[in-house]
């Protein structure tokens, strides 16, 4: 499913808690894992292959502990046995973790998001929302110490995927999630919950267009479960176990309540279409920032592709 994994990291502790994902579904794919360091200043060339007293008479002193710890996590247990190895690039990281992707063909990028903001309002950090809003394949981003479901021991790593959370709108554009979260779910004998929201604007009045016709928002309503339904006989299908649940309310605020209440072990959220100048979606942002548990954004099809 995924054969070659990119896990970007600034070496913190917040990045280092999430290698496990990117070694479980490598090793589960028998694919690869590379590691990839972006820093802002220059680099020597062949910088991981200069000696230690090459790179310190060059006047690169600094780079020799940030290529130390890139070495120690290639070594770390839980990538034992497994195709690993460690990229150094410069300049601005979202750039570079993208143009990686790219000439790589990665299948998918593991990397976490920092909780910060103004009286601790989360946000995104900027690296990872430039990365989302452009990613030509599927990111999973988490936070430790969101909820788990990737578990190691040495070099053996367990994927307890249960509940998979697809929050959907039903556009065309998120049909990758859609099959992602199938694929996940047959795979892990997962169960995949699809969630879609109905938002009424406050002050609505149910309007008729003529006389014995059912106002707007049953409208509405009765067109989201037919499409449940259309996606029910799919999974059935497929073999996945599956529900569906259609809520009243903002998109991500429904979104991280029915998490918490199902204790969703993924979210999986397909972008928004980027020739409307929304790249990312505003509730894909909103839930990221709050997330209870790792999320999986994927693009469009067109976007895995280009």
């Amino acid at each position: 499913m995924f054969q070659h994994i990119l896990f970007p990291t600034d070496l913190s502790p917040l990045s280092r808690g999430l290698l496990k994902y990117a070694a479980a579904f490598a090793r589960q794919s028998k694919g690869q894992v590379t590691i990839l360091n972006v820093q802002s200043a220059s680099l020597p060339a062949q910088a991981l292959r200069l000696s230690e007293r090459a790179l310190a008479e060059n006047g690169f002193e600094w780079l020799v502990g940030i290529r130390r710890e890139l070495e120690e996590m290639l070594q770390h247990e839980v990538l034992q046995g497994l195709n690993a190895n460690a990229m150094l690039a410069e300049g601005e990281p979202a750039a570079e973790i993208l143009r990686v992707a790219r000439e790589k063909d990665i299948s998918l990028v593991v990397m976490a998001t920092q909780r910060r903001g103004f009286l601790s309002r989360p946000l995104i950090g900027s690296t990872a929302l430039a990365v989302l809003e452009e990613t030509p394949c599927p990111v999973l981003v988490a936070r430790p110490p969101s909820r788990d479901f990737v578990y190691y021991k040495g070099a053996e790593t367990t994927i307890a995927l249960n509940r998979i959370l697809l929050a959907t709108d039903f556009d065309p554009v998120t049909d990758a999630a859609k099959q992602l979260a199938f694929d996940l779910a047959k795979v892990h004998g997962a169960k995949v919950t699809a969630l879609h929201a109905i938002h009424i604007v406050l002050g609505y009045f149910p309007m008729r267009a003529k006389s014995g016709e059912d106002d707007a928002v049953a409208l509405v309503r009765r067109n989201a479960e037919a499409r449940f339904d259309a996606l029910a006989a799919e999974a059935k299908a497929a073999g996945v176990n599956f529900e569906s649940r259609l809520c009243d309310g903002r998109a991500y605020e429904v979104t991280l309540k029915l998490a918490h209440e199902i204790e969703a072990d993924l979210i999986v959220m397909g972008c928004g279409d980027r020739k409307s100048g929304q790249p990312l979606g505003h509730h894909v942002e909103r839930v990221i920032r709050e997330l209870p548990c790792p999320v999986l954004v994927v693009p469009p099809r067109d976007s895995q592709t280009a």
